[in-house]
């Protein structure tokens, strides 16, 4: 449940006047009852003068867009493959199939996800994007630091309605998050 307040005869923590964004979750624990764990967020608003300041990044065309698996489980994996290494390949191509990939001199770990289904994109002048020209059997890949994925994978408080991955081979991996008319954006540069 996620909560904005104005810290003005709130009794919050933080200085009067400031914007904080909360969010509570009711936690089970080990005992019979549970315990509700809360995030007072700091919000910092930016003046509408200094939108232009904070524009979007330009993303390159990407090799690949896919769906992504349940997020839940997704952190499950990776929060286990980050024990094995420092950097993590997710791989994808356009017959809806994902993996997850840790290498290393003693281990490689794969884990594979089939039928995730690849959104349609249409380009700006209204015909198919060209990842259609590209073999549906061909993987593009990204290695990426595999705490920065964790990262984006442990913030997600809300359950998106689709979330999606954009990669952009050997150079970045785009997240997108959209619940109702909210789309969240997570960029995670490609290691070299």
């Amino acid at each position: 449940r996620l909560r904005v307040f104005n810290c003005v005869n709130t009794g919050c923590d933080n200085v009067p006047g400031d914007i904080v964004l909360i969010s509570s979750r009711q936690e089970p624990s080990l005992s019979s009852s549970s315990r509700i764990v809360t995030h007072d967020i700091p919000v910092r608003l930016i003046p509408r003068k200094l939108w232009s300041d904070y524009r979007e990044p330009v993303v390159p065309d990407f090799d690949v867009s896919i769906y992504l698996p349940v997020l839940k489980t997704m952190k499950s994996i990776v929060e286990r493959m980050k024990n094995l290494s420092n950097s993590i390949v997710i791989e994808a191509n356009l017959n809806g199939d994902m993996n997850l990939k840790i290498e290393t001199e003693l281990v490689s770990v794969t884990t594979h996800f089939k039928e995730l289904g690849n959104p349609p994109w249409v380009s700006g002048n209204g015909s198919q994007d060209s990842t259609q020209e590209r073999d549906p059997e061909s993987m593009a890949e990204a290695r990426i630091d595999i705490k920065k994925l964790l990262q984006f994978l442990a913030g997600q408080q809300v359950n998106p309605t689709k979330a999606l991955c954009n990669i952009v081979s050997k150079r970045i991996v785009h997240f997108i998050l959209l619940q109702e008319e909210v789309s969240l954006q997570y960029f995670i540069p490609a290691l070299a």
